[in-house]
């Protein structure tokens, strides 16, 4: 690789506080990175130009702003079919549990993408990550958890890891999600396979394994079950907690040291707390809390429990079909609607405002 020089920048997001005006702002900046490392960002005429090679790519931003990626923490990009009836029903006053128990939700997902090869797969959630990529997304996590079966789960796995090897796309992280919707079976035989056959499997495709901790999804026990086995075979682990309902998932979290809890609009101040204690980052998803009218998700208190904030898209066919991280920004400060009207600008972190 060649070095790059980006000059002629307006204004320089930095995400360092101590360069200047949160977010880290440097006015008419420069930055240099050579080998994917960035070399200098700073000031232009602190830059010393005459040192670069001669093989330098330079790039004029022409007064425009230059900030980092995103990363997105948190999607379900991988899926086959559409729900946008649900939409509607929800609208219509359905809740998630009752479109789950009319055969929408996540089952009717698993049903559509359980007919797709890797291709389809694929192919499907490549259009979603170019758009993601225009977003200003240069870094995803992408979940399986439409398959239930070890089959189809690794499918899913295996249609992400393509998009990873795309250099047009957003680099990806891939989580193994076995723990989505319940079996429909015998959950005790569900739970034995995920934790020998699913694990072993996923080890040779996903960083992580997440668990769905919640009413109609799965228990305390379930998940700890599971992700206890992940963490011995050497996978990072997350949890999705606390979402419709306060099950307990953030504590266990906690408890067993996850690398993030996410939802978290049922969490308490304890759980918070636990969670800074046991430094997990608390993810929130603001767009899924408001398409399913929830309470919003607690970011202002996350960062007053003294735990790491991040923000994701929770990207979705049924609670969330956005691969636009700007939105999930701008959601929690401004345009609450009445049932979030505690959610303003004063409880949503200092640093989030400030990036609009």
């Amino acid at each position: 690789m060649s070095t790059l020089l980006v000059r002629r920048i307006g204004s320089l997001c930095t995400c360092d506080p101590q360069v200047g005006p949160p977010p880290g702002v440097i006015e008419d900046a420069a930055l240099t990175a050579r080998d994917g490392v960035i070399t200098f960002a700073g000031r232009e005429t602190d830059l010393n130009s005459s040192a670069l090679p001669l093989d330098t790519v330079e790039v004029d931003a022409s007064g425009l702003a230059v900030v980092p990626g995103f990363i997105d923490a948190h999607t379900h990009i991988v899926w086959l079919g559409e729900r946008s009836e649900e939409y509607a029903q929800r609208a219509g006053g359905w809740t998630y549990q009752e479109i789950a128990a009319a055969g929408g939700g996540i089952r009717a997902t698993v049903r559509d993408t359980a007919r797709g090869d890797v291709d389809a797969l694929a192919a499907a959630a490549r259009e979603r990550a170019r758009r993601m990529l225009r977003h200003g997304t240069t870094t995803v996590e992408i979940k399986s958890g439409y398959g239930l079966t070890k089959a189809a789960e690794m499918r899913q796995l295996d249609a992400a890891l393509r998009l990873r090897s795309d250099p047009g796309l957003p680099d990806v992280v891939a989580t193994y999600l076995p723990l989505h919707a319940p079996p429909e079976g015998d959950r005790e035989a569900f739970i034995d396979a995920v934790c020998i056959q699913g694990i072993d499997a996923a080890a040779q495709r996903a960083r992580f394994v997440d668990a769905f901790c919640d009413e109609g999804a799965f228990t305390v026990a379930e998940c700890e079950r599971v992700l206890t086995a992940a963490r011995a075979r050497g996978l990072g682990i997350k949890l999705h907690a606390e979402q419709l309902s306060h099950s307990g998932g953030a504590m266990l979290a906690a408890r067993l040291g996850a690398v993030s809890a996410d939802h978290l609009e049922h969490a308490g101040e304890a759980d918070l707390r636990a969670l800074a204690a046991a430094s997990v980052v608390g993810v929130v998803l603001p767009g899924a809390a408001l398409v399913l009218g929830g309470p919003p998700p607690p970011g202002r208190q996350i960062l007053d429990a003294g735990a790491r904030l991040a923000v994701a898209t929770d990207c979705n066919p049924g609670t969330c079909y956005s691969e636009s991280m700007p939105l999930m920004v701008s959601l929690p400060p401004r345009g609450a609607p009445p049932r979030w009207a505690s959610w303003t600008a004063d409880r949503c972190a200092p640093e989030c405002a400030a990036t609009q």
